[in-house]
C-alpha cells in the first residue's frame, strides 16, 4: 500500500503561513507496518484547495504534464 500520512485529532493546530486559517497540523509518516518514518507539516485547508484547482492531463500528455489553457 505505501507510506501512509497520519493527522491526530488530539493534537492541537497551528496558522497557515500560506492561507491564514488555523489548520496546520503536524503529521506522521508511517509505514505499512505501522513503524514512524517521520513528521510533516500538513495544512488540511490548502491541500483540499491545491487538489479541487490542479487542471486534469490529457490521456495522451506524457505524465506530470498539464494541458495548455
Amino acid at each position: 500500500m505505501g507510506t501512509q500520512i497520519r493527522i491526530s485529532r488530539e493534537d492541537g493546530s497551528l496558522p497557515c503561513e500560506v492561507c491564514g486559517f488555523p489548520t496546520m497540523h503536524v503529521a506522521k509518516v508511517v509505514a505499512d507496518d505501522g513503524t514512524v518514518l517521520g513528521r510533516t507539516l500538513v495544512c488540511t485547508t490548502c491541500q483540499l484547495g491545491r487538489n479541487r484547482q490542479e487542471p486534469a492531463a490529457e490521456p495522451d500528455a506524457p505524465p506530470g504534464e498539464v494541458p495548455a489553457s
